[in-house]
């Protein structure tokens, strides 16, 4: 699989996930409105992860590949282990599925702003450090 496929296969599997999430119960009392939707929108999906509307709509689309804090941001508001979201086959039986695994079972333990904030005090050693 080239890295585009790889891409696009994410982007797949996030709108499946998105698409089979329902919406937040705040949303769900205003069903009979017009436009409304039974699923999560990318605006309340951004808004759940902390991730732009844009990059969300990038990733969907397999125009870009997720960094692994954002499949982990995803993979906590859908509610799923963050390798549900990778191809099959392209993660299996390495230490990365271990990885990430673990990340993900770490992450849950965590709000999404907890992880926000994880996540940038993890980029603010890398920084200082390379």
């Amino acid at each position: 699989m080239t890295e585009n496929e790889v891409a696009q296969e994410i982007g797949r599997r996030i709108r499946h996930w998105r698409t089979s999430t329902p919406p937040p119960k705040t949303r769900r009392k205003r069903q009979n409105e017009t436009g409304w939707r039974p699923h999560l929108t990318i605006e309340e999906l951004a808004k759940a992860t902390g991730l732009t509307v844009t990059t969300v709509n990038k990733l969907e689309l397999g125009y870009k590949s997720p960094r692994i804090e954002s499949l982990l941001l995803l993979a906590q508001a859908f509610g799923c282990e963050p390798s549900e979201l990778l191809p099959r086959g392209k993660h299996r039986n390495t230490g990365k599925a271990e990885l990430l695994s673990e990340l993900g079972t770490a992450a849950a333990q965590l709000g999404a702003k907890q992880l926000r904030e994880l996540i940038k005090a993890a980029r603010a050693l890398e920084t200082t450090s390379g």
